[in-house]
């Protein structure tokens, strides 16, 4: 007798890999071109020793604030040597502030991190782990920034500042988070890509550079945009923070996040991405064969 035919039965549901798992809003790609170079160069999320991610972070943290500070602070210096004189003050102050500022301190960043991550991480896991170390050494570097700039308010003589002095420093208290973290985490990822680069084989010296320089040039790019609108618009009282809070750095951000895979999820911020690279494409598997009959 004939034994009735029954179907498999259906393959379990995979189980989302714990960077897609709990909330995280709209996924977003904008950019998969990049974002599979980026993920060719990832791997597990761990470190030889048992180090831990947090050591690499607070070092990236102070390196950027004492050494990326002191760097780019002796660039502009010398700028201002310079070019103080070949300039009239206002289009001097523009062309510094606009201009110089990105191109000293994003560089002096990168190297904070490049040292933090080749004395502690050797390799920088993933492209979250590069953001991460970005934004410790953007967050160092504001502080040490905002300190500088706080004094010189709170012991400047000039009618015109002594007058919104107050006012001044909150500001100043309330960017210092959202400027230089979010433009160093661009940064951040280039390192990521220079780093993993310089350990595979495979990469060609192209691909090995513009990535990285990309990500740089973003980041220059982001700080430049802020700047030029803090710079442009100061006329206007208060308006240039209240379109960079709200227009400038939402847009960075969601470009970031796009970056990073496209959604948060700040439980399992460190887990290795599930998109395909463009090495190793996802390629589904085959049909089961049909039943004999």
């Amino acid at each position: 007798m004939e034994q009735p035919y029954y179907p498999p039965p259906p393959p379990p549901t995979p189980t989302p890999p714990p960077s897609q798992r709990g909330f995280h809003g709209p996924r977003t790609t904008f950019f998969s071109s990049i974002r599979s170079q980026l993920a060719v160069l990832e791997r597990p999320s761990q470190f030889a020793g048992g180090k831990k991610p947090g050591l690499g972070l607070l070092v990236s943290f102070v390196l950027s604030a004492s050494m990326g500070f002191g760097l780019s602070f002796g660039l502009q210096t010398g700028l201002t040597l310079i070019l103080q004189g070949a300039m009239d003050p206002a289009s001097f102050l523009y062309t510094l502030g606009i201009v110089f500022a990105p191109l000293t301190e994003e560089p002096s960043k990168a190297l904070a991190m490049l040292i933090a991550a080749y004395v502690l991480w050797k390799v920088i896991p993933n492209r979250r782990y590069g953001a991460s170390l970005g934004a410790a050494a953007g967050l160092g570097f504001g502080i040490a920034e905002s300190i500088l700039y706080i004094y010189q308010i709170a012991v400047s003589n000039l009618p015109e500042i002594a007058a919104v002095r107050g006012e001044a420093i909150a500001i100043r208290v309330i960017v210092t988070p959202f400027m230089h973290p979010l433009w160093s985490a661009f940064v951040g990822i280039g390192v990521f890509a220079l780093v993993s680069s310089r350990f595979r084989a495979t990469d060609s010296p192209r691909s090995a550079w513009w990535i990285p320089s990309l990500f740089l040039l973003m980041g220059i790019v982001n700080h430049l945009i802020w700047n030029g609108v803090s710079f442009g618009l100061s006329p206007f009282g208060y308006s240039p923070i209240i379109l960079n809070l709200l227009v400038t750095f939402p847009i960075f951000a969601v470009v970031l996040r796009d970056f990073l895979g496209g959604h948060y999820n700040v439980q399992d911020f460190f887990e290795p991405l599930a998109e395909p690279s463009a090495a190793y494409p996802a390629v589904p598997p085959p049909p089961p064969a049909p039943p004999q009959v």
